[in-house]
C-alpha cells in the first residue's frame, strides 16, 4: 500500500491492546485506518467513553490534494470531524478506509474520536458538526455587530427569559412601541 498523499509505501500496522491498527506513512507522518481491522479492535474492547466535541482549532497538516484510497485505489471523500477544526479527513465510500494526515490522527484521539471512527461519517453526526459551525459562525457575528459588552448583556437576558413563567408576557412588553399605551 501506498500513502495517498506523497506515494510513500505505507508500513506495517502498529499493534497494540490500547492502539487500534493504523498504517503509518514515513513520509509525511499521515495515518490509513484499515476498516476490517478497524473494526475488529473496536470489537474487542470497551469503548472509551463520550467524544469531546470541544471546538479544536488546533494546527495540522491539512494537504488539500485529492488523495485515491491506498487499498482499492478509489477518491476518498473529505469529511470534517470536529466543529472549527481547520481540517477533514478523508474516506473511502467503497472499502470504508480513512486517511488522517499528520497530526489529526493525534487530534481525534486527544477528542476520543479514535474509538468511533466509524461514527463520523454518519449523517446524525454530520449533522452536528454543521450545527455547531453555524452555531459558532452566528456567535461571532453577533460578537462582531453587538460588541463584547453588549452580547454578554443580551445573553444574560436571554437566559433569564428562556426561564421566566411570565416569558410571553415579557416579551410583548419589550417588542410594544410604547407598552403603557392601549
Amino acid at each position: 500500500m501506498q500513502c495517498p498523499n506523497c506515494g510513500t509505501p505505507l508500513g506495517a500496522p502498529t499493534l497494540s491492546e490500547s492502539d487500534p491498527p493504523v498504517f503509518r506513512c514515513s513520509g509525511c507522518q499521515g495515518v490509513w485506518v484499515d476498516s476490517n481491522a478497524y473494526l475488529a479492535w473496536v470489537a474487542a474492547r470497551p469503548a472509551e467513553g463520550a467524544p469531546d466535541l470541544t471546538p479544536d482549532d488546533t494546527p495540522v497538516s491539512d494537504t488539500q490534494n485529492l488523495k485515491l484510497c491506498p487499498t482499492c485505489r478509489r477518491f476518498l471523500t473529505r469529511y470534517h470531524i470536529l466543529p472549527g477544526a481547520r481540517f477533514s479527513v478523508e474516506r473511502c465510500a467503497h472499502c470504508n478506509g480513512v486517511w488522517f494526515d499528520a497530526d489529526e490522527w493525534a487530534t481525534a484521539v486527544r477528542h476520543k474520536l479514535h474509538d468511533q471512527v466509524n461514527r463520523l461519517f454518519t449523517q446524525p453526526w454530520q449533522a452536528q458538526i454543521r450545527a455547531a459551525e453555524a452555531q459558532r459562525s452566528l456567535e461571532r457575528l453577533y460578537l462582531e455587530r453587538f460588541g463584547a459588552e453588549d452580547y454578554a448583556r443580551v445573553r444574560d437576558v436571554r437566559a433569564w427569559l428562556d426561564h421566566h413563567p411570565q416569558r410571553a408576557t415579557l416579551l410583548a412588553f419589550l417588542q410594544a412601541r410604547d407598552p403603557y399605551t392601549l
